[in-house]
């Protein structure tokens, strides 16, 4: 195996939400997924009726993206919240503690697809 190639973990993204939604916002949105689904499938961090994951802005851009700057890690987690792509909550024990919570707002995210999927449906009908 090429020594430029994956000997760790692989970044991975869908290249119709990059179109859509950037890179960066992609790439943050599918990681906080996957640890949405880790916490599904230990049961934790239920709130609400949905599953929750959390870390400061550091500590994500530490552990899950130190390929990005501090700085574009907030930056592309404060558009994710404004455009509503994320869900903002706090369940933290300690009321002092401002550390975010996030989940995926899957209503948006599926009208994003159904836009998507009638803008393809209205090319594909001035072809014919």
């Amino acid at each position: 195996m090429s020594i430029y190639l994956f000997d760790e973990q692989p970044i991975l993204a869908n290249k119709t939400l990059v179109r859509e939604i950037g890179l960066n916002e992609a790439l943050i949105l599918q990681q906080v997924n996957y640890w949405i689904e880790i916490n599904k499938k230990s049961g934790k961090n239920y709130h609400d009726g949905k599953y929750w994951t959390y870390n400061s802005i550091r500590v994500w851009q530490e552990k899950d993206f130190d390929y990005m700057s501090v700085d574009t890690v907030k930056r592309t987690f404060s558009k994710l919240e404004k455009v509503g792509y994320l869900l903002v909550g706090n369940y933290n024990k300690d009321p002092r503690d401002k550390t975010k919570w996030y989940t995926i707002n899957n209503e948006k995210l599926e009208k994003l697809y159904l836009n998507i999927k009638k803008r393809k449906e209205e090319r594909e009908k001035e072809i014919l």
